[in-house]
């Protein structure tokens, strides 16, 4: 047998070598078919890491779908759109394609070794994507299955950071990319006033003398910005008193309020977002016919210029 083999055809070689192991045929291939069948093995399915994409025209859609790197779910994850193959996302890897604007249906369907395949998608998401517009979309688990959930560009960003590309499938609908302008994302400022006798006892500003009132107040306060904001850059905190009493004693009263409120807002775990303080004392009214004598009425008169202002600036969802 031996004396003969290189007699035998090439593809016959690779046919008898991918026998052998159940055959215990003693065929040895010769070198060069060894290092192809090596190389057929050593499938690269992950390519370069993640780049923030150019613009598209308005035209088309950009739609990057991503996978975190930690998940429960095992095996890899198919994307769909509108019923067609795009790609197959293996934990830390991202794929993106161009796609036509409107209403569309992402589905997303676990596919598991040895399991018996599937054709339907485990779960559907319908969205409508926004011509000229980069939507970017994240592998979430509920229960068992995977689900398809759109994230704020500010947050997908910091996300992909560590990806890589997915490049082992071929995409049954991308389109090719029409180039168009980047649109910026433009984060905004906005105001939020919390009544100061909501929060403090009268005349008081440590945390002691923080109202239950007041805690449940700063508590909603903060979901209500987990909820509404992706990202948040800066959160400024400035305490405003009223004129009655001295105003030496009125500007320490609001430092030490927006102090006490930044304390509060850190030890609840907000990271990742600088928060500083400022104390205006009395000098910005936003009442100025009350009483200048501390009476019961000039008190009640002053309620508003008693508060705390939180300036938020980031990226709402």
């Amino acid at each position: 047998m031996k004396k003969s083999i290189n007699k035998i055809p090439y593809a016959a070689v690779v046919a008898l070598v991918l026998l052998s192991g159940c055959a215990q045929t003693q065929v040895s291939a010769p070198q060069e078919v060894k290092k192809e069948l090596r190389s057929v093995a050593k499938i690269e399915s992950l390519g370069g890491a993640f780049q923030v994409p150019g613009g598209v025209s308005a035209a088309q859609s950009r739609v990057v779908f991503y996978r975190a790197a930690q998940s429960a779910l095992t095996g890899v994850t198919s994307i769909f759109l509108d019923g067609r193959y795009h790609a197959s996302l293996e934990l830390g890897a991202w794929s993106a394609l161009c796609y036509k604007t409107g209403p569309v249906e992402m589905g997303a369907r676990q596919m598991r070794v040895g399991t018996q395949p599937n054709d339907l998608p485990d779960t559907i998401t319908a969205m409508s994507l926004t011509p000229g517009q980069t939507h970017y979309v994240r592998v979430q688990q509920s229960a068992d299955k995977p689900v398809l959930q759109p994230v704020a560009a500010v947050q997908a960003l910091q996300e992909l950071a560590g990806t890589r590309q997915q490049i082992h499938t071929i995409s049954r609908v991308e389109q090719v990319c029409q180039e168009g302008v980047v649109l910026a994302i433009a984060p905004v400022t906005e105001r939020i006033t919390l009544p100061a006798d909501t929060l403090f006892a009268f005349d008081r500003s440590d945390a002691q003398a923080m109202t239950g009132a007041g805690v449940q107040a700063l508590d909603r306060w903060m979901a209500s910005l987990r909820s509404d904001f992706s990202h948040m850059d800066h959160l400024h905190v400035i305490g405003h008193a009223d004129p009655l009493g001295q105003p030496e004693r009125n500007e320490k009263l609001a430092q030490d309020r927006a102090q006490t409120v930044r304390d509060y807002i850190v030890g609840k775990g907000l990271e990742g977002v600088r928060i500083t303080t400022e104390g205006r004392g009395s000098r910005e009214p936003v009442v100025t016919t009350c009483g200048r004598k501390a009476t019961p009425a000039s008190i009640a008169c002053n309620l508003p210029n008693r508060r705390v202002v939180v300036m938020v600036t980031g990226q709402r969802r």
